[in-house]
């Protein structure tokens, strides 16, 4: 999903026309439903092609052949595009595993093959790699690096619209959450740009993201299905993978990181900053012999607001609360509050107003 994308639950309410007339196309991994054969091949195809090249890109090798099939609809519409991609966790032989998977995406064609196809791709990679829900800042984070040129720019510019309106949330707490927060829109744009940056700082590339999940796997250390981690074991992985002394001292380094505007931006000034060609993302293996034990996790997000014109004043806060996480009991969803300390009320260093490229004349 984009900032610029409507909730996709709120779509999917809406999302009930003419599957019967819908054309099926079946790849190695994906069972595709589209509004047409050539459609269909199209997004099965891609889809295959973003599974192979994001698993390269983040872990390295190709995925292991799904042992089931993961649906994959498509709907083609005007106006904003969505995507949501469905796991459910358990456990095989004593290890985390995903045991399904289903995938949804909404929306102009082309935008949905250059950017939400990728990025729900993307997804099943990191829920592939730790068999658990990955933190939603990472999760959409990363996934918003597999986004066109365009999409990245556009979330760069806007973490820091939402920093200077006061709209952040500090890292000691973004890095815990479970689920996404009352303002989610900042979930998007902050998680991309500490994704991008902790990519950088770990080398860029395949090194870049091989670096990161390291540091996820340090920093969600713990069973506590209320919060992904602790401040201890985030500060743990600080130390041992960026060199940072804390999560603290993370934080200010992004900030100050952020006072100069990105280097695409000039680009873009000078007519050089086109979209670019999509890539692609791998999934997880899944396993209908795992344990019964599961968690249901969804792409799918809560309502985004509208976005406000950029200000200069700047100031961080921490929600006061989060909302509940949806765990299963059985085949029914059930609710447990998720509640944990926030962190201390710091002001961020005042960010430079975002960069935003005036028309060539």
């Amino acid at each position: 999903m984009t900032l610029r994308r409507l909730t996709y639950a709120i779509a999917l309410a809406i999302w009930i026309p003419a599957t019967a007339t819908a054309a099926t196309y079946e790849t190695t991994n994906f069972i595709v439903e589209a509004p047409t054969p050539e459609l269909a091949r199209k997004f099965g195809d891609m889809a295959e092609f973003y599974r192979k090249e994001k698993a390269l890109e983040w872990l390295g090798r190709e995925m292991p052949q799904w042992p089931r099939k993961c649906p994959l609809q498509v709907q083609i519409t005007m106006g904003s595009a969505g995507g949501a991609t469905t796991f459910t966790f358990g456990s095989e032989n004593g290890r985390p595993v995903v045991t399904s998977q289903r995938m949804e995406i909404r929306g102009e064609a082309k935008q949905l093959l250059n950017s939400v196809l990728p990025h729900e791709v993307t997804h099943t990679v990191l829920a592939y790699h730790f068999g658990r829900p990955v933190p939603r800042w990472a999760d959409e984070g990363g996934s918003v690096l597999s986004e066109n040129e365009e999409e990245c720019f556009n979330h760069d510019v806007r973490c820091r619209e939402l920093l200077n309106a006061g709209r952040g949330i500090v890292l000691r707490t973004l890095f815990r959450m479970v689920e996404y927060p009352r303002d989610m829109i900042v979930l998007y744009a902050q998680g991309y740009s500490i994704t991008h940056f902790l990519v950088k700082k770990g080398g860029d590339g395949r090194e870049g993201r091989g670096r990161l999940l390291q540091f996820l796997a340090i920093g969600m250390q713990g069973n506590d299905p209320r919060s992904h981690g602790t401040l201890e074991t985030w500060n743990e992985a600080c130390r041992r993978v960026y060199g940072f002394e804390s999560v603290d001292a993370l934080e200010e380094a992004w900030l100050t990181s952020l006072k100069t505007p990105p280097s695409r931006t000039a680009a873009r000034n000078s007519g050089t900053g086109n979209s670019t060609k999509p890539t692609p993302g791998p999934s997880f293996a899944t396993s209908p012999t795992a344990a019964s034990r599961t968690e249901l996790r969804t792409s799918a997000a809560p309502a985004i607001p509208l976005l406000e014109p950029p200000v200069k004043a700047a100031r961080a806060a921490a929600p006061d609360f989060e909302p509940t996480r949806p765990l299963t009991s059985g085949t029914n969803p059930i609710s447990m509050p998720v509640s944990r300390p926030m962190a201390p009320d710091r002001p961020p260093p005042v960010l430079l107003p975002p960069e935003i490229p005036r028309p060539i004349k």
